[in-house]
């Protein structure tokens, strides 16, 4: 488990342009970061899938849900 300090912090490291959100192109990078490489299709799709409320970013809380489950595995 992690804790909110840290979650905060990785969460700023992929919040490049530190407008408060990921984007589906910071997010692109975080998942490049990680090693997983996906199409951009897959990229989009798996960023729908992280950004839950379909704003069309990944807020923190959304960030924390994905990344704790990203954690576990």
């Amino acid at each position: 488990m992690f804790d909110e300090t840290t979650l905060r912090s990785d969460f700023e490291q992929f919040d490049t342009d530190k407008n408060g959100y990921i984007d589906q192109r910071e997010f692109a990078a975080l998942l490049e970061f990680l090693g997983i490489e996906l199409t951009s299709q897959a990229t989009a799709t798996a960023f729908l899938a992280v950004d839950v409320n379909g704003n069309g970013r990944i807020e923190l809380s959304e960030f924390r849900t994905w990344w704790s489950k990203y954690q576990e595995d």
